[in-house]
């Protein structure tokens, strides 16, 4: 049992990995531009959506 645990694991882990990898290279674009336009990301004001209208 203890290697079937071991082995579902590795893949629980292997599949995050591969589901994470286009956000953390999408994030890692977005921080590169910033710090290209000379921008801290800490400084970064945060995305204000505008109220939505409803009726």
């Amino acid at each position: 049992m203890t290697p079937l645990l071991l082995l579902s694991r590795d893949c629980i882990i292997y599949w995050v990995n591969i589901w994470i990898a286009p956000v953390e290279y999408v994030f890692d674009l977005i921080e590169s531009e910033l710090e290209r336009r000379g921008i801290s990301p800490e400084c970064a004001d945060p995305v204000v959506l505008p109220a939505t209208a409803s009726s």
